[in-house]
């Protein structure tokens, strides 16, 4: 298999529903070295139906996403908004923190975030614990945003979320972009000019005794530092 046999695989595989996708891989794919090419093909398998495979596996995996994406997002706290996707709850922040952090500072506007995101955590738990019918089935909680570096992603990985990121760097690589799905997704949202960091966590790991006391311990120290939530956010939104 060279670079030619591997377009005319992926040329045959677009469709309408999937031109924006075949087009931007059939890019990628080109400006690939072909030695790199080449050792791609040998880990894919060197035969043609082991690469129409691969690639409609990239197709379909970036479709997932773009469902996730689209899916509606309902508020669960007064900074946390979520959706859902086939296996996941996915969480994003539509707040601006500018403003916060010209008042609070970098610091303090950070635990208001992760506070108000144990908040929305524990909200979902208990909606799915409860047989709210939207979450049932959906077996993690997912993220993906430029906030969720630095300190972000050592907050969480205290708290036991599996934490991956994606460099200005990775991002401008198509050969490293066409083999992440993730750093697929990170550009689509967030363009390729930005650090982007994604966490996911397991229901299983959220509904531990454990991990609840992990939890508690981390809020009773925000209490502390006297950050505690608005009452009324103690209340569930639901659509």
């Amino acid at each position: 298999m060279n670079k030619e046999e591997v377009i005319r695989i992926l040329k045959s595989i677009k469709i309408s529903e999937n031109e924006h996708r075949v087009n931007f891989i059939l890019g990628a794919i080109k400006t690939i070295p072909d030695e790199k090419l080449e050792t791609m093909i040998a880990k894919i398998g060197n035969t043609e139906e082991s690469i129409r495979n691969y690639l409609k596996n990239r197709i379909e995996g970036n479709n997932n996403n773009k469902e996730q994406r689209e899916d509606k997002h309902v508020p669960i706290n007064k900074m946390i908004t979520y959706g859902v996707g086939n296996n996941c709850i996915h969480l994003h922040m539509p707040v601006d923190l500018h403003e916060m952090m010209n008042k609070k500072g970098i610091s303090a506007t950070m635990d208001i975030v992760n506070l108000y995101l144990l908040d929305a955590i524990e909200k979902l738990r208990q909606l799915q614990n409860d047989g709210y019918n939207k979450l049932q089935g959906k077996t993690f909680i997912y993220m993906i945003s430029p906030i969720l570096v630095g300190r972000e992603s050592k907050f969480l990985s205290k708290l036991d979320f599996n934490i991956a990121s994606y460099t200005k760097k990775d991002l401008k690589d198509n050969d490293f972009v066409l083999e992440n799905p993730e750093a697929q997704l990170a550009i689509h949202l967030f363009g390729r000019n930005m650090n982007v960091g994604s966490a996911q966590i397991g229901m299983n790991v959220i509904n531990s005794p454990e991990w609840q006391e992990k939890k508690k311990i981390v809020i009773e120290e925000f209490a502390e530092k006297g950050i505690t939530l608005e009452d009324k956010d103690n209340q569930e939104t639901l659509e």
